[in-house]
């Protein structure tokens, strides 16, 4: 079944309960990620082995919100992310001349 979507002012529909908050972990994964020299390796010390994936995945979502790939591994409780460097794009072999027909 398609949306139906209009366009409302804003006096007249009802007020939201909360506002949105920002994520402060991920504030600082990214404000971190954007000071990290190149060579270096940042290390995140989570606390328990079940915040490893959300850990990694503020990794991942900080370095797309910066442009950057970043990454990352873990081991223990203890989550590593450094700066992937850049991927060559494979050259192509040069195209064949075509076969003359006789």
């Amino acid at each position: 079944m398609p949306f139906k979507i209009a366009h409302r002012k804003e006096a007249d529909v009802p007020n939201p309960h909360r506002r949105g908050k920002v994520n402060a972990d991920l504030e600082q994964i990214k404000s971190e990620a954007s000071r990290l020299a190149k060579g270096m390796v940042l290390e995140i010390e989570t606390g328990s082995a079940k915040a490893v994936r959300r850990t990694k995945g503020l990794i991942t979502r900080a370095g797309n919100q910066l442009g950057v790939k970043l990454e990352h591994w873990h081991q223990g409780s203890k989550v590593f992310a450094k700066r992937a460097e850049a991927v060559r794009a494979r050259a192509r072999a040069p195209r064949r001349a075509p076969r003359s027909r006789q």
